[in-house]
């Protein structure tokens, strides 16, 4: 392969895995190392906050101007059609008004792709973060920073059957190490939120047009607590279909039902029906409008068992010239909390429904093929049956993204 091949390869490589999904993204060229890409890139982000702890009506709310810088590497090279990336980011938050919620998050994640012939390929996937959330209701109540925690993740995705073939098959595996650092036996008791998860997927795809397929699936998780009492084990089964470029959209949508058995009895075991559906319908060229809806149960925490979760949002993204994009979404958010956790001596959360309200508007300026500028605004605002729970919060934002 040409030197002027492999840098194109490279460019495509590194460029589609940053900013893989972004409308009018910048193009970065890669620095060639013989054979391997290098990509470094800069984020740079001003935003006014004016309820940086998401604090309840009639508490403090304090307000912030937030800078988060956001440099990050990446290295990728492509063999063929085997392709392999690595990325470190690193994200630093300070808030100008509240200098105790400054902190910096890491990311380090490591992909490969590999086709070993036309009807066998694999995927693997490696991730360490350490990461800092912001503050909570629980923190606010107990004068505590957010919580702090690092996580460890390996896993894989192989796939068996030719991309035109009539079926196809796919087995994934994922296993996560989450452990907190702060606030482990304070108000936040997050001693009782280290778990471990392994994660298996099991899905069959039957095509029946050219770019439309059936599928079936089932999901499997394991949940391995420290401390807590919440062990359990849940199943996902699913059916529904997936389609590429047709009639204008592209999507995936599957139904089914869900269960989670605890290893304490005591406990009762949700089983309900679940969803997940992904659309983009494009009825232009240079407009797209997504829509997106799941419901699951997702894991509680020492005051629930669990979280039965139902989401829905749109959001429409259109290009008016080549380098100006807007963007406006909308997604609500419903929770409803299961149980009372005992292994600690806490309030329960048993009962508990929030609902969530989120709006967004945004525009891209793609100044050059290296530059972006950006401004937005977002709005959020939560019911809850939990009065210390219950928020609105508006930030404002100006970024600026840069690449070589």
């Amino acid at each position: 392969m040409s030197k002027q091949n492999i840098l194109f390869t490279l460019s495509a490589v590194a460029t589609g895995i940053i900013f893989v999904g972004q409308a009018n993204a910048i193009e970065p060229q890669p620095i060639d190392l013989g054979g391997v890409g290098l990509v470094p890139t800069l984020k740079i982000s001003e935003t006014y906050d004016d309820n940086i702890w998401e604090a309840a009506d009639g508490d403090e709310k304090p307000s912030s101007w937030v800078t988060v810088v956001e440099p990050s590497l990446t290295l990728a090279a492509r063999d063929r059609l085997n392709t392999y990336q690595l990325n470190y980011r690193l994200s630093n938050s300070t808030f100008h008004s509240s200098h105790e919620d400054d902190h910096t998050d890491h990311f380090l994640r490591a992909d490969s792709h590999m086709e070993f012939s036309a009807r066998s390929r694999l995927d693997l996937n490696a991730g360490y973060s350490k990461q800092q959330d912001t503050r909570d209701s629980t923190n606010r109540d107990f004068d505590e920073i957010g919580n702090k925690y690092h996580s460890t993740n390996v896993g894989g995705l192989y796939g068996f059957g030719a991309e035109t073939a009539k079926m196809q098959l796919e087995l994934g595996a994922n296993q996560e190490w989450r452990k907190y650092d702060n606030n482990r036996d304070s108000g936040s008791f997050t001693r009782e939120k280290d778990r471990d998860t392994l994660s298996l997927v099991t899905t069959g795809y039957y095509r029946v047009a050219p770019k439309t397929r059936l599928l079936a699936e089932i999901q499997y998780n394991d949940y391995d607590y420290d401390t807590n009492t919440l062990d359990s084990e849940g199943y996902r089964y699913l059916v529904g279909a997936t389609w590429d470029a047709t009639a204008k959209t592209t999507g995936t949508v599957k139904v089914g039902f869900e269960n989670k058995d605890f290893a304490d009895s005591t406990k009762n075991d949700p089983d309900n029906s679940t969803w997940e559906l992904g659309v983009t319908w494009s009825p232009l060229t240079y407009s797209r409008v997504m829509l997106n809806t799941s419901s699951r149960a997702e894991e509680g925490s020492s005051t629930e068992n669990y979280v039965d979760t139902t989401s829905y949002g749109i959001s429409w993204e259109h290009d008016w010239t080549d380098r100006i994009t807007s963007n406006l979404g909308y997604s609500f958010t419903d929770k409803e909390y299961e149980g009372v956790s005992k292994s600690i001596d806490s309030s329960s959360n048993d009962g508990r429904n929030d609902e969530l309200d989120s709006y967004n508007a945004g525009l891209n300026y793609k100044m050059r093929r290296w530059l972006d500028l950006g401004v937005g605004y977002s709005y959020k605002d939560n019911s809850s049956t939990d009065s210390e729970s219950a928020f609105d919060r508006n930030q404002v934002f100006f970024n600026v993204t840069a690449s070589l």
